[in-house]
């Protein structure tokens, strides 16, 4: 994405939005899953150095990265097996806190701990994608080859789908090799 383009969407988002809640079972299924089709968690991201929020949904998988490095580490070429054994450690010291974290409420001041969660939504593409998962209903979602699938056009893939889904209390997770966007009970 443009550095343009994405400053504009951070600010959109960062201007602190309407904030929703995830169900804590939900929250701890996506935090807690580590296959490469990642959950979406809706969170609350505070920019310490700005003073800026965003608040919406992020994939888990990227939030614990973030987590992660916000505390130490880094990501780079694997390394020895000290540097593996490190960076497991980090890792499960990162899912650690995203669990314990209740409020689900994150602050980062490491610019690439913030870089690490990257903002693929607009306030435009969620309303579409909730007035889409009106029309259409979960059920659809649920099956990666529903016929109702196709009038969703691009938010079948898109991150804002995933957020309109975990705002009707389901998860949602993205495909691993189709990226498609799907619902789960």
């Amino acid at each position: 994405m443009a550095p343009l383009l994405r400053a504009v969407y951070i600010a959109l988002w960062f201007g602190g939005a309407a904030k929703a809640a995830q169900d804590q079972e939900h929250y701890e299924r996506a935090i807690s899953d580590i296959s490469t089709s990642p959950y979406y968690v809706l969170v609350t991201i505070i920019n310490d150095n700005t003073g800026s929020t965003f608040n919406g949904c992020v994939s888990a998988n990227l939030l614990q990265g973030a987590i992660s490095v916000e505390i130490g580490g880094h990501f780079g070429q694997a390394g020895d097996d000290r540097q593996k054994r490190e960076t497991s450690t980090l890792l499960a010291k990162a899912r650690d806190i995203a669990l314990r974290n209740t409020k689900h409420e994150f602050h980062f001041s490491n610019h690439a701990a913030i870089s690490n969660i990257p903002i693929e939504y607009t306030e435009d593409d969620l309303e579409d994608a909730r007035r889409a998962l009106k029309s259409i209903g979960m059920k659809p979602l649920m099956s990666k080859v529903s016929p109702e699938r196709r009038s969703l056009g691009r938010l079948e893939w898109s991150a804002a789908l995933a957020c309109a889904i975990v705002e009707q209390g389901a998860s949602a997770r993205r495909a691993d090799i189709t990226s498609q966007i799907y619902a789960e009970p």
